[in-house]
């Protein structure tokens, strides 16, 4: 419709001045395609004043037509993206040992906390003396943890990482991927908020902190 309007009203205008290029508005339907799509190949162009100015609007109108679709596909796009990350979220952590039990509610909660995370193996994800900057939930795959006095492996449900941050120092063990991981990233500062607003997941995980400490102290 836009495209028939623009045409017709265009060859009303430009006709009189230019009756061998306007020649009907099938063929300024031509000048409306290229125009609207911001082309503009120069083979047919207004030469009056009033066709310059319409064309003018015409081509303003025509970059608001596809960038406003392109606009709300895009931002449905990403609101997809966001609702998709949060329901593999939400899932994963129900399916988190240290969370088990926890009602929809605050398993929602802790969901927009965490960070899913894909990495490959033999991907290093701490280094020993490293500053701590999050805590780690296994979804699916192994880690190798490298201590002083020996290798430690880590699967499916068990985290690592938090130690450095319940007592705010550098990692002090080296996290390997052995196989390719889904991992919850948990930064510092969501750390510290789960820890106030949950008492019982903080005395869960530093039960777990103190039992490896003697032996993981990671």
């Amino acid at each position: 419709v836009l495209l028939l309007l623009v045409s017709g009203v265009m060859y009303l205008l430009e006709r009189g001045a230019q009756p061998d290029v306007f020649t009907s508005i099938p063929k300024s339907l031509w000048w409306g395609i290229v125009t609207i799509a911001s082309v503009g190949y120069g083979d047919m162009t207004p030469v009056t004043p009033m066709g310059r100015i319409f064309g003018g609007l015409v081509i303003l109108i025509g970059i608001a037509t596809f960038a406003v679709p392109a606009g709300l596909l895009a931002t449905g796009f990403a609101a997809e993206l966001r609702k998709r990350d949060f329901v593999v979220t939400w899932r994963a952590v129900a399916q988190v040992p240290l969370f088990a039990g926890l009602d929809a509610v605050v398993i929602a909660d802790i969901a927009r906390l965490l960070r899913p995370e894909i990495v490959p193996p033999r991907y290093v994800v701490m280094r020993r003396g490293d500053a701590a900057d999050a805590m780690y939930f296994i979804l699916s795959g192994e880690v190798e943890v490298e201590l002083p006095q020996g290798a430690v492996a880590l699967r499916n449900g068990q985290f690592f990482g938090e130690i450095a941050l319940l007592h705010d120092r550098p990692r002090s063990a080296t996290v390997t991927a052995v196989t390719e991981c889904q991992l919850l990233v948990l930064e510092v500062r969501e750390f510290r908020s789960l820890l106030q607003r949950y008492p019982l997941i903080d005395a869960a995980i530093r039960k777990v902190a103190a039992e490896r400490q003697p032996s993981e102290a990671e």
